[in-house]
This record gives C-alpha cells, structure tokens and sequence, in this order.
C-alpha cells in the first residue's frame, strides 16, 4: 500500500515539474535578459574599449550610395502606421483561432519592448569617449521588427510558426543590417533591442503560466533550422544588392563576422522563444497541427 502511494506521488510531483519547469525557465531567461542588457549598456555606451569595438562594427558594414538608399527606404517602412497594422493583423489572427489570451500577450510584448526601449534612450546617457554622445541604445527600428516577430510566434498556427521563424530572422539580419549601413545604430543597439524583446517576450509568458497554473512542456521543435536558414540566406541577399566594403578580402571577412553575428544571435531569440512559446500558442490544436509546430 505504501509502495503505490509513494509510486502515485512520485507521479504527481512530476507533473507538477513538468508543468512548472517551463514556467521557471521563462523567469530564468527575462532575468539573464535583464542582467546582459545591464552588462551590455555599461560595457557598450561607458567604455572606451565598448565603443571603440562597436563603432569598428558599424563602419565595416557598408554599402554603396544606390545600396544605402535602398536599405534606408526599408527602414522607413517601419512606422507608427505599419506598427498598428501589424498588431491588428496578429489581433485578428489570434481571434479566428480563439486565442484571446495570446492576442493580449502579443499587443503586450509589442507595446512594453517599445516603451522601454523609447525610454531607455531618455534616461540613459553616452560617455564622451570620441565617438560621439547621441544616445542610441537599443535600436527602435531593430526592437519594433523583433517585437512583431515574437509576438507572430505567440498567435500563429503550429504549421505556420516555422515559416514565421524563417522570415522573422530573416527580417530582423535585413534591418539590421540596414541601420548599420545607414550608420543609424551600431551592433550594440541592435543586440540591445533583441535582448528588449525576448526579455519581454518570456516575461509575457511567465505572468501568463503563473496565472494559468503552469503550462505543459513544450516538445523539441525545428525553429533553429528554419531561423538560420533565413539568416543565411537574407546575408545574402544583402551581399548581392551591395552590402559589402571596400576593402577587400579583409574587410568583406570582417563586415561578414559582424553580420554572422548578429544574425545568428537573432537566430537564436527567435528559436528560444518559439520553443518556450509553443504552449501558448499551439494551445488544444489538432494533433496534425501541433506535429507540424
């Protein structure tokens, strides 16, 4: 008798882990979010070191006259309005599937990555080091595509959220790449907005299990493929459109690291929080379709 009941403990503690070991790792992962934007912000906008290294990645990434004009006209597409439809976008969608819950996740994560990313800049500062003392730490632009990327996981149908990731991460190396050649942000800012969001991201989602009762364990998904791969293959596009220095061999290598860099670190937010994502937004789908997420 004793034997079963410590055998049906043991099973109930393991849901129970099962159903909480999801919510621990969001809260686990805002925290590390909040700590390396801290670190990043210090060593990035106080050091002579920082600045010296970010505005080296900003100047190696470059284009030429015909190529900046168009990168730029990329980024004025990212606007209030564009802002407002595409939340509205991820509200309708959300509704067709029932999913009220991850609508107001989505408008949430949307909404506070912007807010704080727009008021950071108020409050924070730039050491004079030479490198000119205008804030712009995180990224805007950077921080309103990645926002919208990550609120799309939450609200979009399991066989589509792999899409999502490829073109997310494609987006976001695309408009990253983009503010550098504008000379509009340095890699910091960019790693700034993407740490903004996830932050935000897993933050949604731990206020959301805590509320629920825990959510169940996510199984293991194939964003990481498609993530890279729509990095790769947004470098290049970039490349053939006339991202490149001219430098040489040197200085192709180099702006190439810093791209790599920042794409496959866009990779990796977007793969991380479409595994930590996906029982909010798979939800009671069809087996089929939850196979496919």
């Amino acid at each position: 008798m004793r034997t079963a009941w410590n055998g049906a403990a043991a099973v109930r503690l393991r849901e129970e882990w099962d159903r909480w070991r999801a919510t621990a790792a969001c809260l686990g992962l805002t925290l590390l979010m909040v700590v390396v934007l801290v670190w990043l912000a210090d060593r990035s906008q106080h050091t002579l070191l920082g600045q010296q290294i970010d505005q080296a990645g900003m100047d190696i990434v470059s284009g030429d006259a015909e190529t900046t004009r168009r990168l730029v006209g990329v980024l004025g597409n990212v606007s209030l309005g564009s802002i407002a439809l595409a939340v509205t976008l991820l509200i309708v969608v959300a509704a067709v599937r029932n999913r009220w819950s991850a609508a107001a996740a989505a408008v949430t994560l949307v909404v506070g990555a912007n807010l704080t990313t727009q008021l950071t800049k108020l409050v924070s500062d730039r050491t004079d080091h030479g490198y000119l003392t205008v804030t712009s730490f995180p990224s805007g632009h950077s921080t309103v595509v990645v926002s919208l990327v990550l609120a799309a996981l939450l609200v979009a149908p399991g066989r589509t959220r792999t899409t999502v990731s490829m073109l997310g991460s494609a987006a976001i190396t695309v408009t990253a790449a983009a503010t550098l050649v504008a000379s509009w942000h340095r890699p910091a800012d960019i790693l700034g907005a993407i740490l903004v969001c996830l932050g935000w991201g897993t933050a949604v989602l731990s206020v959301w299990s805590l509320v629920r009762g825990g959510m169940p364990p996510a199984r293991p998904t194939q964003h990481r493929i498609f993530a890279v791969t729509g990095v790769v293959l947004a470098a290049a596009a970039l490349v053939v459109i006339g991202v490149r220095p001219d430098g040489g061999w040197a200085g192709f290598l180099d702006a190439s690291v810093v791209l790599a860099g920042v794409g496959l670190v866009a990779a990796l937010a977007v793969t991380t929080f479409a595994q930590v994502s996906a029982p909010m937004a798979i939800g009671d789908d069809p087996p089929g379709e939850t196979a496919s997420r």
